[in-house]
């Protein structure tokens, strides 16, 4: 008895270590496959959240795109171009006001050299007073005249000096009846119907291919 009881004092701690190793190691292994499923679910959340914050983004970027095209279309554009000089010396400088495919304003500036006759005018009776007898030509011309008393329409001549004059004409289409501006002989020839036919900017850009420079 005391033999058995001795040997199973004595066997007590080895039984006792070698059951707590065992437990040691059972609850390490426990602790590591919790880490590790933790660290599973903590990736799958990530990859959760990233797929809904991309989504959201195309969905804001393509919300966003008929408001942009809207605002565009709805945007007042002004171009100034200035046209290559033709043979005689005189150039054209034309300021388009656009709104997506509707011509708003046309200006029209063209400066050229003083003809002979009006360069011996200039001779005799000076700048100033050549201004004037240009004005005064302008107000008995009946073309002119009628041209004026169209609503959208200007017309501006102005000497520069003794070697330039400077015409300016102005198109406003908001208010101008281009149908019966073509019929009258000041405006006839200037092709109005045909240039509104155009979209401004495929207009600009065949002026800006044959040559003119945008200001």
């Amino acid at each position: 008895m005391q033999l058995y009881k001795h040997q199973g004092w004595e066997q007590l701690p080895v039984l006792f270590y070698f059951n707590f190793k065992k437990k040691e190691e059972r609850n390490e292994k426990i602790v590591l496959v919790s880490l590790a499923f933790l660290f599973v679910l903590v990736g799958c959340g990530q990859k959760k959240e990233t797929g809904p914050a991309t989504k959201t983004e195309k969905d804001t970027l393509q919300s966003a795109l008929p408001v942009i095209e809207n605002a565009e279309k709805n945007t007042v554009v002004t171009k100034t171009l200035v046209l290559p000089k033709s043979d005689d010396g005189s150039q054209q400088t034309q300021t388009i006001t656009y709104k997506d495919k509707t011509f708003l304003n046309l200006t029209i500036q063209q400066k050229r050299p003083v003809s002979d006759d009006l360069k011996t005018y200039i001779d005799q009776h000076g700048v100033e007073e050549t201004q004037k007898a240009l004005l005064e030509a302008e107000e008995k011309d009946e073309s002119i005249i009628e041209a004026r008393k169209l609503a959208g329409f200007k017309l501006e001549t102005k000497l520069l000096s003794a070697k330039e004059l400077q015409t300016t004409t102005s198109y406003d289409f908001q208010v101008l009846d281009v149908k019966k501006a073509s019929q009258l002989e000041y405006l006839k020839n200037i092709g109005l119907e045909n240039l509104l036919k155009n979209e401004p900017s495929k207009y600009i850009s065949d002026r800006l291919a044959n040559g003119a420079t945008e200001q």
